[in-house]
């Protein structure tokens, strides 16, 4: 009984071993991806259900590659680390590409050049970033627009949040005075809460990218399938249907 058990063990441990590397090595069926779904229109909580931009874009690319996507939820602020201690493959998320970042990660090309917006109350507008000054300004943590505004106004009251259903949250309850986001979300933002406006402030030149570790040898792939998308018309597509769609305008 005792050698039967044991031959169960080791049969036991051969099979998962087998698995595992089934899991780690090219023939996996699948890409795990990071994401926070709490950026609409890139990626959101639908009563259940991940949507958007970066979603439908994460699916297209794993089908060039011929995997499948599957994507694990969290805190904007944690998918940079997640993808650090090997917890997932890849992270779209609307993660702007920045010199600092490439120091510990491979970045894909740019698949989306953002812009700064500003979301305030109707009856005090923003249109410039001069009238930034002395106002209390909400972020997303680990954001563009947080490092931006540590880098161009160090002395700038900010509310710094995990996401920004809080710092909507938190200008319609009058603690800030404005909201800086991406000016795609700045029009979903402003088209679902009556009495919110938004105005874009800034383009950007830094990009956002599909962040990998590094030296990985899904870096090549993404981006090969990326130009096939960009090629094919599908991109421009995928940017026309969730980006520039009516429903998201203001």
């Amino acid at each position: 009984m005792k050698h039967t058990f044991f031959i169960f063990l080791v049969g036991l441990a051969l099979l998962v071993s087998i698995c595992y590397a089934k899991v780690s090595d090219d023939n996996i069926q699948y890409i795990h991806f990071a994401v926070a779904a709490e950026y609409p229109p890139f990626e959101y909580n639908d009563h259940g259900e991940i949507k958007g931009f970066d979603i439908d874009l994460a699916r297209l690319i794993a089908k060039k590659i011929g995997k499948e996507a599957f994507f694990d939820t969290m805190q904007f602020s944690s998918i940079l680390p997640a993808l650090s201690s090997g917890q997932v493959d890849a992270a779209i998320s609307t993660i702007t590409i920045t010199d600092q970042r490439k120091k510990n990660f491979d970045f894909t090309e740019p698949y989306y050049f953002e812009s700064m917006a500003a979301v305030f109350p109707e009856t005090k507008p923003i249109n410039d970033v001069t009238q930034l000054t002395d106002k209390k300004i909400a972020v997303q943590l680990g954001s563009t627009m947080e490092i931006w505004l540590k880098k161009n106004m160090p002395n700038a009251n900010l509310l710094v949040m995990d996401n920004n259903n809080q710092t909507i949250a938190a200008l319609k309850a009058g603690h800030v005075d404005l909201v800086l986001v991406d000016g795609v979300q700045g029009a979903v933002f402003s088209k679902k809460n009556p009495g919110l406006s938004f105005a874009v402030l800034a383009k950007s030149t830094d990009g956002y990218g599909l962040a990998i570790k590094k030296n990985s040898k899904l870096t090549q792939k993404i981006n090969h399938a990326l130009d096939e998308l960009e090629q094919s018309g599908e991109l421009a597509a995928l940017k026309k249907k969730w980006l520039e769609d009516t429903k998201w305008k203001s």
